[in-house]
């Protein structure tokens, strides 16, 4: 397979949806010479590049109802919702090890996608001086504002990669695919609506307005990826694997039955599009214009 990436949407919990794809990819030997995502989205592309089969599971189902990953009580005192030490430190070296020596061998591409919040613009990493450096850019690309702090790395102030690109398609087609797999974690006719809490964003976050006004826009950027995905798809030239009903999973779900049962939807409906998916890998890549 060559010239093919793939694109992986965040969404918090909801990201259990793409554990489930990902681990059915695995499963049947699917791979791709490029892989991008943003928030849960690089979470769960880290392990697939690592050929983890299974972690992403462990992680969010296994250790999403643990009080140390989610926590209103550390909310409300810390501000900090999700245990992110935990999250990006602990579950990582400790509890569910992240294999860096299988990801070095990843044959092919893996982008991180951050916001910088100085300028509001997505910041991609594709290279990563070692282990703590990729997991800090993963923390990073998943810190949301008001409940996770900005990650410094090389002079920036990193955050939620979803606020600038949130389904990161045109890195992927910058770099030369001519096709693209994306995973979403929405089902079809979903519309963003504009952000809630705006007058706390607006004043925990004054002294960045770029990042204000790329927080305000998000939903039209997001709802504008839309279109030009299913503008691709109608020309041949990318494949959606996605939720087909509303999901009953929030993007902070502790319900350990629902995340189980949202990672298997996953991997059933992407078995279901097995067959369409290997028939589209393998076509000749179409032609950008």
């Amino acid at each position: 397979m060559t010239e093919t990436g793939l694109v992986l949407e965040g969404g918090g919990m909801r990201g259990a949806y793409t554990a489930g794809v990902l681990d059915l990819f695995l499963d049947e030997g699917i791979q791709f010479p490029y892989c991008i995502g943003a928030s849960a989205g690089a979470c769960n592309g880290s392990s697939y590049a690592a050929n983890q089969r299974g972690r992403n599971y462990d992680v969010m189902v296994g250790y999403g109802a643990h009080p140390e990953y989610i926590s209103y009580k550390r909310a409300f005192t810390k501000r900090e919702l999700f245990g992110m030490d935990f999250i990006f430190d602990t579950l990582p070296n400790k509890l569910v090890p992240f294999d860096y020596d299988g990801f070095q061998h990843y044959d092919g591409t893996f982008v991180v996608a951050t916001t910088d919040i100085k300028t509001g613009e997505p910041v991609y990493y594709d290279t990563y001086q070692d282990r703590a450096h990729l997991l800090k850019l993963v923390r990073a690309s998943s810190s949301l504002p008001l409940i996770a702090d900005s990650i410094s790395d090389g002079g920036r102030l990193l955050m939620d990669g979803g606020i600038a690109d949130p389904i990161p398609i045109q890195p992927s087609i910058d770099a030369g695919n001519q096709k693209h797999v994306v995973v979403l974690t929405r089902n079809p006719g979903y519309k963003k609506e504009p952000m809630k809490f705006s007058w706390l964003i607006k004043r925990k976050y004054k002294q960045y307005p770029a990042l204000l006004h790329a927080l305000a826009t998000r939903h039209k950027r997001y709802n504008e990826t839309i279109e030009r995905l299913e503008q691709l798809e109608a020309e041949g030239k990318l494949f959606i694997i996605q939720p087909q009903q509303p999901l009953k999973v929030s993007r902070i779900e502790r319900n350990t039955a629902k995340l189980h049962a949202l990672y298997e939807q996953g991997y059933e409906e992407a078995k279901h599009q097995q067959e369409a998916l290997k028939q589209f890998l393998s076509s000749t890549p179409a032609q950008f214009a």
